[in-house]
């Protein structure tokens, strides 16, 4: 039994429908063609009429292409009309070599790209003017880009939430995703996230970090090291070297050999391992002593620490050498409120990860969740998205939207408190004009807290007016 196939390719201009008569022949020795997506541009349609007598397989589709040699209105086109048609295609052939040099050139980075379903082959047919014959041959690209191992990762792990570079439209999210992808493709020099609670770091280091180093992650959580025993747990330990040491152990260190070890909490991190890391890191060979142990081991690792802290706050908290020497590639992650261009999309792969078979597909969506998503603080960022998401699957059908953000916990800033910021924002301001900023802030932050204005104007004790107006000076 031959296996199913579904073709995708462009109308040549010249030859059709030989071409494409020729193309179908000859995978149909191997394949049984189930389906063509036949694509064409409305002043060849004449030629489509010639093409349809050949198979009732070919399913023609025109694409509305008003200049066939543009690069990114072809990309536009293929990535919004035709990817859609495909995603589901579970053997697809793509065919590159009819059309325009511009839509080789697009089939090829999309395909780069790691969009198409994983089973995706790329061939090029050419007709032999002197004999008639085709030929059909597969075209190897094997590029691993890193989009396309950010598509495979996701497609392997259906359930991560991860940041999609392709989508991210906020400006601030944009320049902390290069800065991670340029400083991920320097070998041995470590990297600091910073970044709020929620923020995604640790699916950052395992999906994008390790994917750009191509090096699997050993994560340690440094909030959970028992003080006493954060030697023995970062560098290992022999068997006899304390009370309680019964068998030999590896340590993070020896096991992360060959792969990133990710420190995060990094802040909380004892002091005196911090040192003895240090040495460490310092040592070309990264050489360091296993606990117990009267020879020298190494281990050849990618350093990746992450902290929920400030700069200002990290600096306090780690010895200084250390601090220095893990800052070199230093990255602040946005909060979602400062990308709010991007919570759409973030919302969409949340629910994506979140929701049930029996849920709805689409992620819910009105007015009053878009007005949340505008004025609401998100201290929790992701986790924030992901607490709404099971709130709407818990109570679908039974309560709307609105009522299901009202009834929301507090979104509470880290400290449970009003951050106007640096009060820098009041200098050279009179007392009236301070007072009237202030009175903005405190609307906005609390009608971000309590989803709306009734629920903030509840807890200010005063009217929705006031603070409608507070809002618009």
């Amino acid at each position: 039994m031959k296996t199913k196939i579904t073709l995708l390719t462009w109308m040549a201009v010249n030859n059709d429908p030989n071409a494409l008569e020729s193309l179908l022949k000859k995978l149909g020795q191997k394949y049984d063609v189930e389906k063509v997506i036949y694509l064409y541009q409305k002043e060849y349609a004449e030629k489509l009429e010639k093409a349809k007598p050949l198979s009732s397989a070919i399913n023609p589709v025109e694409v509305n292409v008003k200049n066939p040699t543009a690069h990114k209105e072809i990309y536009e086109i293929i990535k919004r009309e035709i990817l859609p048609m495909v995603n589901d295609a579970p053997n697809l052939f793509i065919n590159v070599s009819s059309g325009t040099p511009a839509m080789h050139s697009v089939w090829l980075i999309l395909y780069a790209g790691g969009v198409f379903p994983d089973a995706t082959r790329l061939i090029s047919s050419q007709i032999n003017r002197k004999t008639g014959g085709t030929t059909c041959d597969n075209v190897d690209f094997p590029i691993d880009t890193y989009l396309s191992e950010l598509r495979r990762y996701e497609k392997e792990n259906p359930k991560e939430a991860i940041y999609k570079p392709e989508y991210v439209k906020s400006d601030a999210r944009k320049k902390a995703l290069e800065q991670i992808r340029a400083y991920a493709s320097i070998q041995g020099v470590p990297i600091l996230l910073l970044g709020e609670r929620g923020i995604g770091k640790s699916r950052l280091v395992e999906s994008v970090v390790s994917k750009i180093k191509k090096k699997d992650v050993v994560s340690v959580a440094c909030g959970t090291l028992d003080s006493n025993l954060a030697e023995s747990a970062m560098f290992g330990h022999k068997k006899g070297s304390f009370t309680g040491a019964t068998v030999d152990k590896k340590g993070y260190l020896g096991e992360a050999d060959g792969k990133i070890l990710f420190l995060d909490e990094i802040q909380d991190l004892p002091k005196g391992v911090q040192r003895k890391l240090l040495r460490t890191l310092q040592d070309k060979k990264h050489r360091y002593r296993i606990v117990g142990d009267d020879k020298e081991s190494t281990a050849d690792v990618e350093l990746v620490c992450a902290s929920n802290l400030t700069d200002s706050e990290l600096r306090k908290k780690l010895d200084p050498d250390f601090y220095d020497r893990i800052s070199f590639y230093r990255v602040v992650m946005p909060p979602l409120r400062e990308c709010r261009e991007d919570i759409e999309t973030d919302w969409n792969e949340v629910w994506k990860t979140v929701r049930l078979d029996s849920s709805q597909k689409d992620a819910p969506m009105d007015k009053y969740l878009e007005k949340y998503f505008k004025t609401s603080k998100l201290s929790g960022n992701f986790r924030t998205l992901q607490s709404i998401a099971y709130q709407f699957i818990a109570w679908n059908g039974k309560k709307t939207i609105e009522e299901i953000l009202k009834n929301l916990p507090a979104d509470d800033s880290p400290n449970g408190t009003f951050d106007v910021g640096e009060f820098s924002e009041f200098q050279n301001l009179t007392w009236k004009e301070a007072t009237k900023l202030f009175q903005q802030k405190l609307a906005e932050y609390s009608c971000g807290k309590y989803g709306t204005q009734e629920a903030a104007a509840q807890k200010l004790d005063c009217t929705s007016k006031t603070l409608q107006n507070a809002m618009k000076r």
